[in-house]
């Protein structure tokens, strides 16, 4: 797959099963810092100022000090009087200015610690809004682990506290929730319609994705796949590309079966059916609308292909893709821990970068039920690290150069 979804979708690029998202908590976390910023910059600015205001009174005290000297020899008692009065002022304002400029340390010593409180980055770069108290527990977090592994498949490990911290922070506004662990109860809470479940289920599984991910496996789709099935002039082909989190990937494959227009010999684009299956239904959402923003356009898509299927839409900074592409392409909501009964059988089926997420006996089943999906002779493509667990036998590795992909054996299995 793409990118990368655990239990359906992408891993990306890499994914529970269906590849990054833009981050709520990163928005929220920058306007926090801005705000501080101002104020440590209004603090500071204070104690320049209140120092400009410390050396102008000394100047000031200097000069009237010499101006008294000088009158004092023509008028003793005055000059004398005048002194005493002076000097005591003076004490008082720079007493004031010694106060004001200690509480206006204080205020920047207060900021600069509070920044450093909110503004937290994980292993993954992600900064992120969220206080020591706000984070979740040892024992939380461990249940935590069984829960999403029991929902998703995805193997969270002992030490990805972390990242449970960097993925959830964002929900504790959006629900008002005081803290991570609270919104975990929350979401362990087997309700009808639970929105929260979901959203926390959604936020763990999703990962970044990018267009035409390691090339290779688009190169021998284009050089080595499509032509094979041409010749056989079985319609019509059918490829599934799972977990395929925001879009990226289902859609590279569409634009390739394009490309194969100008080819002697190709296969139909209107014969060829690709269906992207993903566990979140936002991702979904974002793949059947088919508009990308200039970030996700940068990644992996080269300038003549974003010239050429890609248009302006009315929304500022976004692009929609050709009706030609994305009408080649159905979305169906799938958890990879699920049945596989109703999808049919495939020619290809791109499985990348979501079988790292899981357990070896999660692998197995899966690949399992992927194979049995395939026809005779069909083609599995999984990740760069990832491999054949339990089904090694029953295909046959063909080298890329970079790159393997994999091709089931002509013979019909029974599966038991």
């Amino acid at each position: 797959m793409s990118g990368a979804r655990t239990a359906t979708g992408t891993v990306s690029t890499a994914p529970a099963a269906t590849s990054a998202r833009p981050a709520t908590s990163t928005t929220t976390a920058s306007t926090a810092q801005s705000s501080f910023v101002k104020t440590a910059t209004t603090a500071q600015s204070s104690i320049s100022s209140l120092a400009t205001s410390q050396s102008t009174v000394a100047r000031t005290a200097s000069s009237s000090l010499f101006t008294r000297t000088a009158t004092a020899a023509a008028t003793t008692n005055t000059s004398t009087a005048t002194t005493a009065a002076s000097s005591t002022q003076s004490t008082v304002d720079n007493n004031d200015i010694a106060k004001k400029l200690a509480e206006a340390k204080a205020a920047l010593s207060t900021v600069n610690n509070k920044t450093a409180s909110v503004m937290r980055t994980d292993a993954d770069g992600r900064t992120s809004l969220i206080k020591d108290s706000q984070e979740v527990t040892d024992v939380q977090y461990r249940r935590f682990a069984t829960f999403i592994e029991e929902k998703s498949g995805i193997v969270l490990g002992a030490g990805k506290q972390y990242l449970v911290n960097s993925r959830l922070s964002s929900l504790l506004s959006k629900f008002n929730i005081q803290t991570v662990d609270e919104l975990i109860n929350r979401a362990m809470e087997e309700t009808p319609n639970n929105k929260i479940q979901e959203e926390v289920i959604d936020a763990m599984t999703t990962n970044e994705t990018l267009w035409f991910r390691d090339t290779y496996p688009y190169t021998a789709l284009e050089n080595t796949i499509l032509p094979e099935l041409a010749k056989r002039a079985k319609y019509p082909v059918r490829i599934w590309s799972a977990a395929c989190s925001s879009g990226q990937e289902p859609y590279s494959i569409a634009m390739i079966v394009q490309e194969q227009l100008g080819k002697m010999l190709h296969v139909d684009p209107k014969q060829t059916q690709i269906i992207g299956t993903d566990l979140s239904p936002e991702m979904l959402t974002t793949c059947r609308l088919g508009q990308y923003d200039v970030h996700a356009l940068s990644r992996g898509l080269s300038a003549e292909r974003k010239a050429k299927f890609f248009k302006p839409c009315h929304k500022p900074n976004m692009m929609q893709i050709d009706p030609r592409v994305k009408s080649m392409v159905e979305f169906r909501p799938m958890n990879l821990l699920g049945s596989y009964a109703l999808m049919g059988k495939f020619d290809v089926i791109f499985c990348r970068n979501v079988l790292i997420y899981f357990s070896n006996e999660v692998k197995a089943d899966i690949l399992r039920k992927l194979t049995m999906c395939l026809n005779p002779g069909g083609y599995l493509i999984l990740g760069s690290t990832e491999t054949l667990v339990g089904v090694s036998d029953k295909y046959e590795m063909m080298r890329c150069n970079p790159g393997i992909i994999y091709r089931l054996k002509p013979q019909k299995y029974a599966f038991l």
